[in-house]
């Protein structure tokens, strides 16, 4: 429901989420209806499945602006691998460790600003960064040296 929110905050805006059930064709279904049911329709959406190789997997990053981690258990590898190729990250903070990697690895970064402590915030702080080009594209700059 969250991720169905922001796309209605950030209009024309789309969500590629790239998981190895997307080969096969129901589970993109299935997936598509749950955000149907929010008002997103499926043309929003990008399902991709699993690539073959790490160049294909890498190449993925190209077609994303920010990237949003998962909750309430982060995505360390992926976040990881999105900062590598530039791309921003936006996390909810949660108490458990699981749910606080982003946090680090943003902290880390000197990327708080990039660290949700509430829903609202995490929608909030997606709407700003892509309603500002100029911000995100100094900001994607930045991130591919670091």
């Amino acid at each position: 429901a969250l991720w169905a929110k922001l796309l209605h905050a950030v209009p024309n805006s789309q969500l590629l989420v790239k998981t190895k059930g997307f080969s096969a064709n129901d589970v993109q279904v299935d997936f598509s209806k749950q955000f149907e049911r929010h008002g997103i329709p499926a043309r929003r959406l990008k399902l991709v499945a699993l690539t073959r190789t790490t160049y294909d997997h890498l190449n993925t990053y190209n077609q994303v602006d920010i990237a949003l981690d998962t909750f309430p258990y982060s995505n360390t590898t992926t976040s990881c691998e999105t900062l590598l190729m530039g791309v921003p990250v936006i996390c909810l903070n949660g108490q458990s460790h699981g749910s606080r990697v982003g946090m680090t690895l943003l902290a880390c970064l000197g990327l708080e600003k990039l660290v949700a402590q509430t829903q609202d915030e995490y929608v909030a702080i997606a709407r700003s960064l892509a309603s500002d080009l100029g911000k995100l594209s100094l900001l994607r700059q930045r991130l591919r040296p670091l």
